[in-house]
């Protein structure tokens, strides 16, 4: 399985061969067979993401066709029956990062439409979070309003990547967020 570090998006109209033309020279980048969807790999993510916001307040042109980038920090495979169970177990690394936080959780799911339902994956890993802070004596609390941070995860195919996006990432690479 090839490994990724990045799910990019291409924006409402855009042109999928001029966004991969674009990204080329930072790293590997692979269509999907989700319309507007690419994964990338690039050897420093905050580099590139430097790259990215730089080349666009230098030339307004520049990544138009871009909507979104998601940086991931691990990606692990699926079946419909485990996906709630390996997502737990994936997402435990991250728990001391949001002790004490105000977060949520978001799946972006592609693939697999009625057997992973979105809201309920969302619910259950609020809550598995949840239990899991209050056992080792930590707080957090749910907030869609004004998080601190999202624990993303987003799915293509039988691939899921999570990331970690707090809100200082997301303030200064406008184009890192999640739907």
């Amino acid at each position: 399985m090839w490994e990724f570090n990045l799910l990019v998006t291409m924006a409402q109209d855009g042109r999928y061969r001029q966004m991969l033309e674009e990204l080329a020279p930072y790293g590997e980048f692979h269509k999907t067979e989700f319309h507007g969807v690419v994964i990338g790999r690039v050897p420093d993510i905050p580099h590139f993401l430097e790259t990215i916001l730089r080349q666009r307040q230098e030339r307004a042109i520049a990544f138009q066709d871009l909507s979104r980038i998601v940086p991931l920090d691990k990606v692990f495979t699926f079946d419909p029956d485990d996906f709630l169970a390996k997502a737990c177990n994936a997402i435990r690394p991250y728990l001391p990062r949001m002790s004490e936080h105000r977060f949520y959780v978001r799946l972006e799911r592609r693939g697999y439409k009625g057997q992973i339902v979105s809201p309920d994956i969302e619910q259950a890993l609020d809550s598995f979070i949840l239990d899991e802070l209050a056992d080792v004596g930590h707080s957090g609390k749910i907030d869609y309003e004004t998080p601190e941070a999202v624990l993303a995860l987003e799915t293509v195919g039988n691939r899921c990547g999570i990331g970690f996006i707090t809100r200082e990432l997301s303030d200064r690479y406008p184009f890192v967020h999640v739907n």
